[in-house]
């Protein structure tokens, strides 16, 4: 009697693991990112999942290399504001977008360089939600906080090669999403405040 009652037991453990475990993959499908929604994240995502994005370097934004073509996701619900295939950037391609909920609502993030099938202006997107496509050539994508015309909010006062405050604080949001960034922030805000460069 005791025997059957372990047995029954343990086939429950297995059957909870299984639903668990069936859960958090579910939870996760986005191709971008770990996109799991949780009070710590405030309905974020991670857009870097670090299995399939190079972390590199903090400059005006944080730059990632995508290991092959790959989706680049909103990191929340979101309204693009711009989105240009004929930009300055390396690679042309430039895409921005207002946070609409969390404790981030209201500011901008551009994501620009080697992207193609840019989500047009005015398209609301929800966190997890494609808005362009990564190609895996040497400079990859940069993301970081905009102004409202979705200029970088360093271009001012940067110049190449500089690890900015902007840079730094757009670092601290993604690392505390979960994704890895190839430079340490340092102690700063998550939020694009205080000083540009």
């Amino acid at each position: 009697m005791l025997g059957a009652r372990i047995k029954a037991g343990i086939t429950a453990l297995w059957v909870a693991a299984a639903f668990v475990v069936a859960a958090s993959a579910s939870a996760g499908a986005s191709d971008g990112g770990t996109s799991t929604r949780s009070k710590e994240s405030k309905g974020y995502v991670n857009p870097f999942n670090p299995r399939r994005w190079y972390a590199g370097r903090i400059d005006m934004g944080v730059d990632y290399v995508p290991h092959r073509r790959h989706r680049v996701v909103a990191i929340g619900d979101a309204k693009i504001m711009g989105a240009s295939s004929h930009s300055g950037w390396p690679g042309g391609h430039f895409v921005y977008y207002k946070l609409l909920d969390g404790d981030h609502a209201g500011n901008f993030v551009y994501v620009a360089e080697q992207l193609k099938r840019l989500a047009p202006k005015g398209t609301r997107v929800q966190a997890g939600q494609r808005i362009a496509t990564a190609l895996p050539r040497s400079s990859g994508l940069e993301i970081g906080w905009a102004n409202r015309r979705g200029d970088p909010r360093a271009a001012p006062c940067y110049s190449e090669g500089m690890k900015t405050h902007s840079g730094r604080e757009m670092a601290r949001f993604l690392r505390n999403l979960g994704a890895e960034v190839g430079d340490r922030p340092g102690r700063v805000s998550d939020q694009p405040s205080g000083k540009r460069c």
